[in-house]
């Protein structure tokens, strides 16, 4: 084996026989995640701003180490990004009732309501989009989610389930609650 061919066959390089398909389908899910983030743009939310509201829905209240530990993020930035969501009153802080010199990070409720606002938009949105595709690519799409699901979890095993982000807080709520509905 050449040395150039080493280096093409080296770790960062795709599967042989498979090639074809990596860059389009990163292409593809690119733009449907460009596509999604409209309606939190329209709420000057940032991806960061917008997953730490996630985080915070579906695992509040926390600490900001928590935050920052289910963000992957640094104390630091985690701290800039709170200071920036608490002035814009979508986070709020109270006093951990364990251990007194540290706070709590939860939504408030304008930061509830804009985050599910932001749901329904990017769902409608979607839902949409879905809407116009013949019936044989609608199967064809439906039978590739749970493929989709099994990559996006090999990539970022940490991450946090897809559905808590997606689903609104209310729905989030009753399927706690014991119903037997995806939301």
């Amino acid at each position: 084996m050449s040395e150039s061919q080493r280096a093409v066959s080296g770790p960062s390089a795709p599967p042989s026989g498979r090639d074809e398909i990596v860059a389009p389908l990163r292409t593809a899910v690119l733009r449907l995640a460009h596509g999604q983030r409209a309606p939190a743009e329209r709420h000057d939310l940032t991806p960061s701003r917008l997953t730490a509201l996630g985080v915070l829905s579906a695992h509040g209240p926390l600490r900001v180490g928590d935050l920052a530990r289910g963000m992957s993020i640094s104390m630091p930035s985690a701290s800039r990004l709170v200071d920036i969501l608490v002035a814009a009153d979508l986070v709020g802080r109270r006093p951990d009732p364990h251990d007194q010199r540290a706070s709590l990070l939860a939504l408030t409720p304008t930061g509830t309501a804009v985050l599910d606002s932001i749901r329904r938009e990017s769902l409608q949105a979607l839902a949409t989009t879905i809407a116009t595709l013949p019936d044989d690519q609608l199967d064809t799409l439906a039978a590739a989610v749970p493929l989709l699901d099994t990559l996006a979890q090999r990539l970022a095993p940490g991450d946090l389930p897809t559905h808590e982000l997606a689903t609104p807080a209310a729905h989030r709520r009753h399927h706690r609650a014991g119903s037997d509905e995806p939301y």
